[in-house]
């Protein structure tokens, strides 16, 4: 809290005006994450018409975002909080659950619009690679503080982008 005052120029009375404490502090900033940096970016994934190339774009432009700042150690507020969850954190774990479930719908209606209604992919299947997805997403994000190295990023989200082009055509079905 000390920090967040002398940061801020806020008293810590004045914090504590508008939130009852850490947590509650904590939280808005995540609710503040979701409008201020996910939606930019995934708002291309959440359009009516989006395809997979909206996946494609949305990691690149994650991506480029981290070489500008020459991302080292920068992760992801959300993927940084995934890591070091308190169990007994409910609020926080269901924020943290339902930003998943925004990217798992997100990527999910993608996945259904490239599959098409005969498609090779059941239901339960998309669901199992838009599950993967968001996964994946999540864990190169929280990689992403392990490396400054884009390229290795990169090349991860073009692997992951390759292998559900493929899922989808039935290769690997």
């Amino acid at each position: 809290m000390g920090d967040l005052v002398r940061e801020t120029g806020v008293s810590r009375g004045g914090i504590y005006s508008d939130f009852s404490g850490k947590q509650e502090l904590f939280h808005a900033c995540l609710d503040h994450y979701q409008e201020a940096v996910v939606t930019p970016v995934f708002a291309q994934v959440e359009a009516e018409d989006a395809g997979i190339d909206s996946i494609r774009c949305y990691f690149d432009n994650l991506l480029s975002g981290f070489e500008a700042m020459e991302g080292f150690g920068i992760g992801c507020l959300v993927g940084n909080t995934l890591t070091q969850i308190d169990p007994s954190e409910e609020v926080t774990q269901e924020k943290l659950q339902a930003h998943c479930t925004r990217l798992f719908n997100g990527f999910r209606k993608v996945l259904a619009r490239e599959n098409g209604p005969d498609g090779p992919l059941s239901a339960a299947e998309l669901d199992d690679l838009a599950h993967f997805t968001m996964i994946s997403a999540q864990g190169l994000w929280s990689y992403s503080r392990l490396t400054d190295d884009a390229a290795i990023l990169r090349r991860y989200a073009e692997t992951l982008i390759a292998s559900i082009e493929t899922r989808l055509r039935g290769a690997a079905s």
